[in-house]
């Protein structure tokens, strides 16, 4: 599984539309692809045409919600509650799969704001979060790609891939 970061130092500038983009190329090519939206100051990957979700993705737990779930409950969540497939493969193209940034919804900022990813790293074992969400996205999902959506600028989440 190859982990592809898409940053840029500056909003606007098409970042996540290139993104996109490389996720239906390399699911045309017969690849499966997880886009995972980890701009979570201005959540929108799930605005790219990535549709098909049940719900839909902005209603849909994420990746605050799967850090949520392990504060409260010490265990890595599954990580198929924090994902969507976007469509149904074709013959000839692999499937994509979304991990938006979180529900979308009126409590999102104050969720988002509860978390402290030095406090996440430091004392509640961040790192083996993220090492075990790697692992349940190629053992779940048998993912070829991941594509995360970066913030602009520095953010508290830039150097966890």
């Amino acid at each position: 599984m190859f982990i592809t970061t898409f940053y840029s130092y500056k909003g606007g500038v098409g970042r996540t539309m290139a993104l996109a983009n490389v996720a239906a190329e390399l699911a045309s090519r017969g690849k499966s692809v997880l886009v995972a939206d980890f701009d979570l100051e201005a959540p929108g990957l799930s605005n790219f045409g990535f549709h098909g979700c049940d719900p839909p993705a902005p209603s849909r737990q994420g990746l605050v919600d799967f850090i949520h779930a392990w504060l409260r409950d010490g265990a890595t969540p599954d990580v198929r509650d924090y994902v969507c497939q976007y469509g149904a493969p074709t013959a000839g193209h692999g499937p994509i799969w979304l991990m938006p940034a979180g529900r979308v919804d009126e409590s999102y900022g104050a969720r988002l704001g509860k978390i402290d990813f030095n406090e996440l790293y430091e004392h509640h074992n961040g790192f083996l979060l993220f090492e075990d969400l790697k692992s349940q996205w190629l053992s779940s999902l048998n993912i070829d790609y991941v594509l995360v959506d970066s913030g602009t600028g520095h953010t508290d989440v830039g150097g966890i891939w």
